[in-house]
């Protein structure tokens, strides 16, 4: 008898040993966001395969007051069709123009409960699930004329979420409505730059989306990977997808709170060298912006002004569907493919114009997704969802969270 139940107990002991030795995969969020202006482009995008889809973006006057492009069109239209997948509405706030005035709003508590009076409406006029807010940036500089506030903006974006939860808690009930922000890679900003603790508004955020890309681009000294799962030292900027989700963890952030953004396009610059053959992809590289994709426009700054420039932007779809990649890992002349095993990023070079455009594709996707959940993230964030093919990208994330 004693024989026996030392076997079963060394048994019992290796499984689960076992067990704790295979990745629990916890990851199970997949929060998209559908841009007002690209409703035309999500015809084809299979909405069941997002937990939470957020309208963007719904924008802040001076005086707190809120306005979106095509609102009722939105609600009307796109909000039946995200609820009939089974996905949660939201509807986001702000955005990179679109954070103009949320320092002095915050500031000021007249405006602050003018735009709380004005979310609450809108979510019992409508309906939808929750608001997430994109701030760019507390305590930082945004947009170029953009003001900010280094000592006041976070303690003021802290009350905010604060009396936020409290009204529509109050008007809706506990636990029934979200409350979500999109963020910087680093944590938000205090007098010294990213705070070391950020806990408190755990207490009235349900899910952080930190923005794990813009990482580098024509700002940058060199071309470089729009969103590295990992950072090459001493290489363009010292932090990465990976380095960027630990920051908000070391701050106080929940794992089970923080989705990891992902972005379903590129960058593109133009390299001062030859490009075609080198397996090293940084490169000094010219200030202007190219041209990007087929959509890529001359426009000017709609907050800020100034002159009319491209973006460089290559959504994901028009790489695919316009002549550059003839499949997802294969590019069509002139332009030439690697991919960057150091930082998980696929990137291409044109021979003929020298432009370098850094992107992620399913690989590059698929190794993100499956390190947030190996991590015990609540999921990723995705921006946004107009821009994936056929659903490629989406189904390597659910491919990643798979068990």
């Amino acid at each position: 008898m004693r024989s026996f139940t030392l076997i079963s107990f060394a048994a019992a002991l290796l499984v689960g040993l076992t067990i704790q030795l295979i990745p629990t995969l916890a990851a199970d969020v997949v929060f998209g966001y559908l841009p007002t202006w690209q409703t035309d482009k999500a015809e084809g995008v299979d909405l069941t395969k997002y937990t939470h889809i957020t309208i963007a973006f719904a924008i802040p006057d001076e005086n707190g007051q809120i306005t979106m492009d095509n609102r009722d069109g939105m609600m009307k239209e796109w909000m039946p069709k995200i609820s009939d997948s089974h996905a949660k509405v939201l509807v986001s706030l702000g955005g990179w123009t679109g954070s103009k005035y949320f320092s002095p709003i915050l500031k000021d508590p007249k405006k602050r409960n003018r735009m709380i009076d004005q979310m609450t409406q809108w979510m019992q006029d409508h309906g939808f699930d929750g608001w997430d807010v994109d701030y760019e940036y507390p305590g930082r500089q945004g947009d170029s004329c953009h003001t900010f506030d280094a000592r006041e903006d976070t303690p003021n974006f802290l009350q905010f979420l604060k009396d936020l939860r409290h009204r529509i808690d109050s008007e809706f009930g506990a636990g029934t409505k979200l409350i979500t922000v999109a963020t910087r890679f680093q944590p938000f900003d205090g007098p010294q730059g990213p705070m070391n603790d950020v806990s408190e508004f755990a207490k009235y955020v349900d899910y952080f989306n930190p923005m794990l890309y813009d990482f580098n681009g024509v700002w940058s000294d060199t071309t470089g990977p729009n969103a590295p799962l990992d950072y090459t030292k001493g290489k363009a900027l010292q932090f990465s997808f990976k380095s960027s989700i630990q920051s908000w963890i070391d701050a106080g952030i929940p794992v089970s709170k923080i989705n990891a953004g992902l972005p379903f396009y590129g960058r593109t610059v133009t390299a001062n060298s030859d490009m075609a053959n080198s397996r090293d992809m940084y490169q000094p590289l010219s200030k202007t912006i190219p041209r990007g994709d087929g959509d890529d426009k001359e426009e000017s700054d709609i907050s800020c002004g100034g002159p009319k420039l491209f973006s460089g932007i290559w959504k994901y779809t028009n790489l695919r569907s316009e002549g550059v990649l003839d499949a997802p890992d294969s590019a069509t002349a002139p332009w030439v493919r690697q991919y960057d095993n150091a930082t998980n990023t696929p990137w291409l070079f044109n021979k003929e114009t020298k432009d370098f455009v850094s992107y992620d594709d399913m690989a590059s996707i698929g190794a993100k997704a499956e390190f947030a959940a190996e991590k015990g993230l609540a999921g990723v964030m995705i921006w946004p969802i107009t821009n994936d093919y056929d659903n490629e990208l989406v189904n390597a994330v659910l491919t990643a969270f798979s068990p």
